[in-house]
């Protein structure tokens, strides 16, 4: 078989909240854990069968450990490609293999981490300067 991947895909075990769209027709939401990552793609395994060709909203979180810095937060649009019955060793559920449109990294909690930085070496100016 052909490998077909575009990009280098991760084994991390993350946490993604997924949302069908478009939201007026499929309200609520279903937390799931990732197989793998990519840039172009995700898979995961979730107790309820998804469609293919479904589009999907996605919001995970990707550790300081894994960015080397501080947490980040990416929300992606995707769409359903595959879906595996019953996934090697997990019973009960399935897979979902889902090829990610377009996505955005929040870096709000790199901003707020330099934010406190900026202001920790202020006080220490300030501090500095008075004594």
């Amino acid at each position: 078989m052909e490998e077909r991947r575009v990009a280098h895909r991760y084994k991390l075990p993350l946490p993604v909240i997924v949302k069908r769209l478009p939201l007026e027709t499929a309200p609520g939401e279903i937390h799931v854990t990732t197989r793998d990552v990519s840039t172009s793609g995700v898979y995961f395994t979730s107790d309820e069968r998804l469609a293919v060709g479904i589009r999907l909203d996605l919001s995970l979180t990707l550790p300081a450990e894994v960015t080397q810095g501080s947490a980040v937060v990416i929300d992606a649009q995707a769409r359903v490609m595959r879906v595996d019955e019953q996934p090697i060793g997990v019973d009960d559920r399935f897979g979902i293999a889902a090829v990610i449109d377009k996505f955005n990294v929040s870096r709000a909690s790199v901003d707020f981490a330099l934010h406190k930085a900026e202001q920790a070496d202020d006080g220490k100016r300030r501090s500095a300067s008075s004594g």
